[in-house]
């Protein structure tokens, strides 16, 4: 664990729910088969245990009290809804606000895995987030929807998250995907885009819809489910296909 807070570099630190404990109203507490941890040369791992009790000791309490907690309040009032599948829109405030808390989110489970695993995401996207309070112009943010898992045999929450970085890409890069309930959320990080230009959208799969940078209201239950079985594919990509235009 981090001895020093991994978005400001404060102390001391205190415990932060990786899931926050308000989301049991939409959960079924009877399922805990969660967590999906595949890397590229370790295969594929599973935990059992209820997904609301995981916490990691890696933030101060100035963050955890202050920007982090305004982030979870953000989307308290539709989250939930979109954990059942219940109706609801998500407009450009919402597309925003559910960007920055699944990027918080996965930054923060990171930190349940070895340390190879969180080196997949470098201290600058932690303190980027710090500073922006949202996801970077490096970073697209895709919203998916699943069917509800009918029981312990699928994850109800799936989290991966595989790294690109390599020479030929440039630098850093990263695909990260949470699935909660009928949630799928996911942030594809993109090496260092240059001034004056943007990320082109990324089209994995159709049943996905952008949500950041925000785009026009999304309507929720999207029409199309994923498939459980596609989540692995989903979220480990073969390569990073993102691209660059002027803006």
């Amino acid at each position: 664990m981090a001895k020093s807070c991994v978005f400001c570099g404060g102390t001391p630190l205190t415990k932060e729910h990786v899931l926050p404990r308000w989301l049991k109203v939409a959960l079924d507490p009877s399922m805990h088969r969660f967590r999906y941890i595949r890397l590229s040369d370790a295969g594929l791992q599973h935990h059992d245990a209820p997904p609301l009790n995981d916490q990691v000791k890696v933030v101060c309490a100035e963050c955890n009290n202050g920007w982090m907690n305004r982030l979870e309040e953000d989307v308290r009032h539709f989250l939930p809804a979109l954990i059942r599948g219940s109706s609801c829109t998500l407009d450009a405030r919402a597309q925003q606000a559910l960007s920055s808390w699944a990027l918080k989110t996965l930054l923060m489970f990171q930190y349940t895995h070895r340390p190879e695993v969180r080196a997949v995401i470098p201290p600058s996207d932690y303190e980027a987030l710090r500073e922006l309070r949202r996801p970077t112009h490096s970073m697209l943010g895709r919203v998916g929807f699943m069917n509800y898992p009918p029981d312990d045999t699928e994850p109800l929450v799936d989290t991966l998250c595989q790294g690109y970085g390599t020479a030929e890409l440039g630098g850093v890069a990263w695909v990260g995907t949470l699935k909660i309930g009928c949630l799928v959320l996911q942030i594809v990080r993109a090496p260092e885009v240059p001034e004056g230009h943007s990320l082109t959208p990324y089209e994995g799969l159709p049943s996905l819809r952008p949500m950041w940078p925000p785009s026009e209201p999304i309507t929720w239950p999207l029409a199309a489910a994923i498939p459980h079985e596609l989540m692995a594919a989903l979220a480990l990509p073969d390569e990073l296909d993102v691209n660059t235009m002027p803006t």
